[in-house]
């Protein structure tokens, strides 16, 4: 999860009526999670959820603050957006390329902080790598407006163009960047390997952008630059007004003046950037009041979404509008009205009750096997993990190294928000892997259990199964120690002994790994790590573990009821 860092300092100058502790206390209750506090460094830091990505600046955790401590309540809106003569026009070479570009201007009398700098950029980041899905949907440039002429071309050129590159003094291709530089390298793909590729130019022919890759030299913006030329190129528009609309607002908090640009697009038209229209959605009064188990009247729920920075109105009898602003893009139907509802009315607020009917029920037999299979585990010293069972390609990558036929058998998201959820997961094994290379600055040795779900594609359909993972980190962890305990695992919780006869796969060290058998029958593997995946996964220490197929062992054991007790 992205992690953004908050002045202590500034919380406290924002809300002066309250105390350092009390503004803390309320933090969780905008959806933030507080990874670390430290007052030496007068620094917090909060984890913020992928959908949330105006939450990737302090300036984005204030405006949200602001509206549940009662400081500035309704939707924040930008009302001021002056005209300017600005222009940027579009080659239509460019259609199958990266067709679309938007942009803003933004002045002020006074030149960037060190810190404000710093902010746009790390926002920046967080926008490319969550939201723009690593630049491939959309790209973002921060430019010294100063330093262009307009108006501007976006426009299509070969790799023999030439520039100064952003924090370099000599000319260079843009093949040169494309094949030789390590952003070049990391992002080349996703012009898809065109014989054009895309520049913006200013009125005296100078590259100022080679998007999505690198900007040039003659815009940098630093803690001297007062005005601001930002551009966000994509492929896909709903992204690129997204992250405009989150630039906008972030500018506007750092007390600059917004200046429209206008884009002549062959694919759009006319197009007046940026474009801020608010997000709207109608909401059942009966339905917020029945999921929260509250009873409020539509004036009160207006009066939680203002607290949430929307508006509303009452429609009609019995249902409300719900205006959210632009850069509320992870609000799309009734389900998140209400939950805005519930933030602005405080969940602290919200009081459990039991319902009025209890419909007794037992656990099925998979619940059964597994809270045995919990008190088994845990009782050989291992600390049960949960993990999402959507990861991304790059952690199946750092894993199955060797294992490429592994990844024909993928199920992708369709439409991600985020590259770390891109893929169900095919193995328990990554993930484990990665919550141990999260895990390193704990005390070994280390010992995790996970129980989950699994899933490849076979054909039109779906493989959907049960799995348990096993594993072991510390600086001596071995195969016979893991072996152990799986042997024990088995005896105590199956009353089944198992065979491991050797196996070479690509993830586990050869030598050092074994097919779990169950009688005649493949249940899983068992072994050390590679070296090499420990090192993707800059891991410090040896890990060993096993992977079983639980929904095959409950299938081969037929295990029922009175089995498990």
């Amino acid at each position: 999860m992205p992690v953004v860092n908050v002045r202590l300092g500034l919380l406290q100058r924002t809300f002066p009526d309250l105390s350092q502790d009390e503004i803390i206390a309320k933090v969780p209750y905008v959806g933030l999670d507080i990874e670390l506090i430290d007052p030496d460094q007068d620094l917090i830091k909060l984890e913020f959820n992928p959908n949330r990505p105006d939450f990737a600046s302090e300036n984005g955790i204030i405006r949200a603050l602001k509206g549940i401590l009662g400081v500035e309540v309704g939707m924040p809106s930008i009302t001021n957006i002056q005209h300017s003569q600005q222009c940027i026009f579009v080659d239509e070479k460019l259609k199958n390329i990266r067709p679309l570009i938007y942009g803003l201007t933004a002045k002020r009398k006074i030149p960037l902080s060190n810190t404000e700098l710093t902010q746009l950029i790390s926002i920046q980041e967080d926008l490319h790598n969550g939201l723009g899905r690593k630049r491939k949907k959309s790209s973002i440039g921060l430019h010294n407006y100063d330093a262009l002429t307009f108006p501007l071309q976006y426009r299509a050129t070969t790799i023999e163009r030439k520039f100064v590159p952003l924090d370099s003094v000599e000319e260079t291709s843009l093949g040169q960047i494309l094949h030789e530089s390590e952003i070049g390298k990391r992002y080349g793909n996703l012009l898809k390997k065109s014989d054009l590729v895309p520049i913006l130019e200013d009125d005296h022919k100078r590259v100022v952008s080679f998007p999505p890759i690198i900007n040039g030299s003659i815009s940098k913006i630093d803690a001297n630059t007062k005005n601001l030329f930002v551009e966000v190129t994509a492929t896909n528009f709903k992204t690129a007004k997204e992250m405009l609309a989150i630039l906008s607002y972030e500018l506007v908090d750092m007390r600059f003046e917004l200046f429209n640009v206008t884009v002549h697009s062959p694919f759009e038209g006319n197009v007046i950037s940026p474009n801020l229209d608010p997000i709207i959605i109608e909401a059942d009064v009966d339905k917020i009041n029945n999921t929260l188990g509250l009873d409020l009247v539509p004036n009160k729920i207006i009066e939680c979404l203002h607290k949430s920075r929307c508006n509303g109105i009452v429609t009609t009898k019995g249902t409300v509008k719900c205006i959210a602003p632009s850069y509320r893009i992870d609000l799309f139907d009734i389900n998140d009205v209400i939950e805005e509802v519930a933030i602005g009315y405080g969940i602290n607020n919200l009081i459990p009750d039991y319902p009025e009917v209890y419909f007794g029920g037992k656990k099925n037999n998979h619940s059964l096997v597994f809270d045995k299979i919990r008190e088994t585990l845990v009782g050989l010293g291992f600390v049960e993990i949960i993990n999402p069972n959507i990861i991304s390609k790059k952690a199946l990558e750092q894993t199955f190294i060797f294992e490429k036929e592994l990844f024909d058998k993928l199920i992708w998201l369709g439409d991600s928000q985020n590259a770390e959820y891109e893929v169900l997961r095919t193995s328990l094994i990554p993930s484990t892997i990665n919550t141990l290379s999260f895990n390193i600055h704990e005390r070994y040795p280390q010992k995790f259990f996970e129980i989950g779900k699994i899933f490849r594609g076979e054909g039109n359909s779906i493989y959907e199964a049960w799995s348990l993972c096993g594993s072991i980190a510390h600086d001596s962890a071995d195969y016979t120690e893991i072996k152990s305990n799986l042997e024990s695992f088995m005896k105590y919780c199956f009353d089944k002994t198992i065979s491991t006869p050797r196996v070479q796969t690509g993830y586990l060290l050869n030598g050092h790994s074994a097919k779990v058998m169950l009688d005649t029958d493949q249940i899983g593997l068992v072994g050390e790590i590679h070296p090499q995946v420990l090192s993707n996964h800059n891991m410090r220490t040896l890990v060993s573990l096993f992977e079983i197929d639980l929904s095959k062992i409950i299938e081969l054991l037929s295990l029922t009821r009175q089995d498990v007790f």
